[in-house]
């Protein structure tokens, strides 16, 4: 009986280097839109987390939004400028509808907490509104770099450059005059400078979300996060 299971582990490993030299990757996971669990909604607890219950196995559990960030209830005024609207609009996207939450590589954050694309349903069941874009594309959340779960980063990216860009929500109420136009930037050697629109090398620096910079509302919130000021 040994001897066969052992025959049966070396010609099982021959097929898996066979089919691997025809190019076919038996170990490649792919994250799968269709792998979701229809939820009631029983709390929002702040812009991006809301407390909900499976339909099938009735478990209660906390649903971070995977690729955003909206502004903390708690905190310093930089840290939760613009919290309370991100809340009133995570409720406004939520209460009252069917849900239904969508996974990505990693299903659970470290306090473990389920992490998931959150979508509305319609009355025939299919999806209505993409919450953790609507929430970025209407300016009530940050995009989030999460390197790992990246199903919908490119969306993602877009949605939080062009509200950005058109001063929408905290982008506009939460910096200087209202607009957060601080460059977060980090070099080739991972050194993270910010810039203000006076300085010398402003307009010349980009700013790649996907790279970790970050446009940034004040300086306080800019030190906090460890960039020091650039060259003027």
């Amino acid at each position: 009986m040994e001897i066969r299971k052992y025959l049966l582990k070396i010609l099982l490993g021959i097929l898996v280097i066979f089919l691997s030299l025809l190019g076919f990757d038996l170990f490649q996971y792919q994250p799968c839109p269709c792998e979701a669990n229809e939820v009631e909604l029983k709390e929002v607890i702040d812009g991006d987390t809301i407390r909900v219950r499976d339909i099938e196995s009735k478990e209660v559990f906390d649903v971070r939004y995977l690729g955003i960030d909206t502004p903390e209830l708690q905190g310093s005024d930089y840290e939760t400028c613009f919290s309370s609207q991100a809340t009133e609009k995570n409720e406004d996207l939520v209460l009252d509808k069917r849900l239904v939450l969508e996974f990505d590589i990693d299903k659970y954050d470290r306090f473990g907490r389920t992490l998931a694309y959150v979508y509305t349903l319609d009355e025939q069941g299919e999806k209505e509104t993409f919450v953790n874009l609507e929430l970025l594309q209407k300016g009530y959340a940050r995009f989030y770099l999460d390197k790992q779960n990246t199903l919908w980063q490119e969306e993602l990216v877009q949605a939080a450059l062009s509200a950005h860009e058109d001063s929408l929500g905290l982008w506009g109420s939460c910096g200087k005059d209202g607009e957060c136009m601080i460059k977060g930037n980090i070099d080739r050697l991972g050194q993270k400078y910010y810039h203000l629109p006076e300085d010398k090398y402003y307009s010349q620096t980009t700013i790649n979300l996907l790279k970790e910079d970050k446009w940034l509302c004040t300086i306080e919130e800019a030190e906090a996060e460890n960039f020091q000021r650039a060259n003027q």
